[in-house]
């Protein structure tokens, strides 16, 4: 401890230089943390509906298919099923919106029975089974846009060639890790636009169907029994748990873990050059300095290991700022309005963060490795008649 005063002034010596690399080691690692995060916040999704029972149907090609509405009630009707609700995606526009929220066609009279983990009040939900043309939104999507019961939100058709007329019956909340952000509206109401359309062939389907087990231990067998019903029919589907739904829609974009892997090696590569040319740099303009230490009896061993704790600093300041900052954004700004409804919440778990500081710590190792032993192995005659 008693040279991290001289190590800490030899960092300061060129703010400029020192406080470029802290930027970019801080910037960079910020990015990884929210690239990483992204899986984690996907897992923990996913982990959060195992205790709801929930198992998702669709077309066995996938979205490219449609579940016809008849499975709905067949599926319903089968022994240990709760309830089920058509689920169809509108992704229509609302006013002004450069970025899109969730937007499903259910059915009012059982999707707060499906999901239970979301709380409306009940006049509410009464007034949205009243009104065809009523909406349900969650809180955080209410506060995004200011709306309040009674308001008009009409959604502009993009995919579909219909618009919705749609006006806000309830504004539904739930846990912390749910998705407050969708836009709920009645199936049928969506079913009869869309016979009326130039699409009229495709109304009567749904894009999935979601049903709750009594109980857990009946989900794999209702599975199996549900594909075992359409497997010969025009429309066969596949069937798997709530959590194994979302794995699978996430692997719809390809090996994104794979390429995320790869990009942060790719960034943490680029940190250790640009951290150890910083370090070679300011240790070729202390060149005598060093020298002098060797003669007034520092050791080599000694010599290295200061050098190691000036890189270490200075990529653990970077690193603490974009590791540990990254996660005190994402804790006071809500990043998941930002991702089009496609994550719910989003946050850098504490492991993430310790991990990447940690990362950073090992890149400051690394880069100071070179210069440190440059220096160490320094003779002090070379070294006090070198003219920098």
């Amino acid at each position: 401890m008693k040279f991290l005063t001289y190590v800490l002034r030899n960092a300061r010596r060129n703010p400029v230089r020192s406080l470029l690399t802290i930027a970019s080691t801080g910037l960079s690692l910020f990015l990884v943390m929210i690239l990483f995060s992204f899986f984690t916040v996907i897992e923990d999704r996913g982990q959060a509906t195992r205790v709801y029972n929930r198992i998702v149907t669709i077309n066995s090609q996938g979205f490219a298919g449609m579940v016809p509405i008849k499975d709905n009630q067949e599926i319903a009707a089968l022994d240990g099923v709760v309830a089920t609700t058509p689920f169809s995606f509108f992704g229509g526009k609302y006013a002004d919106q450069t970025m899109p929220f969730a937007q499903f066609g259910v059915s009012p009279d059982t999707f707060f029975t499906i999901y239970s983990e979301f709380t409306i009040a009940p006049e509410q939900l009464k007034a949205w089974q009243e009104n065809m043309d009523g909406c349900v939104i969650g809180k955080k999507l209410a506060d995004d846009w200011k709306l309040k019961v009674g308001d008009p939100m009409p959604l502009k058709g993009d995919i579909y060639p219909v618009d919705l007329k749609l006006t806000v019956r309830g504004i539904y909340d739930g846990p912390e890790k749910s998705d407050r952000r969708m836009c709920l509206f009645r199936w049928d109401y969506f079913d009869e636009a869309m016979k009326q359309s130039s699409l009229s062939k495709a109304a009567g389907n749904a894009g999935c169907v979601v049903a709750r087990c009594k109980s857990g231990e009946l989900m794999a067998p209702l599975s199996t029994k549900i594909d075992d019903m359409y497997r010969n029919s025009d429309n066969p589907t596949r069937t798997q748990t709530e959590e194994a739904f979302t794995k699978f829609f996430v692997e719809m974009l390809g090996d994104l873990q794979g390429m995320v892997k790869w990009i942060s090696i790719a960034v943490g590569v680029s940190l250790l050059f640009v951290s150890a040319n910083a370090l070679a740099m300011a240790l070729r303009e202390r060149t005598t300095e060093v020298a002098v230490l060797k003669a007034i009896g520092f050791s080599k061993l000694l010599v290295l290991m200061l050098v190691l704790a000036e890189a270490m600093i200075v990529a653990g300041i970077g690193g603490l700022i974009g590791t540990f900052g990254c996660k005190l954004f994402c804790d006071v700004v809500d990043v998941a309005g930002w991702t089009g409804g496609f994550l719910p919440f989003f946050y850098v778990p504490w492991p993430t963060a310790i991990i990447g500081f940690l990362v950073s710590l090992a890149i400051g190792f690394a880069s100071g490795l070179v210069p440190a032993w440059n220096s160490a192995r320094l003779s002090v005659v070379n070294g006090l008649r070198k003219v920098v």
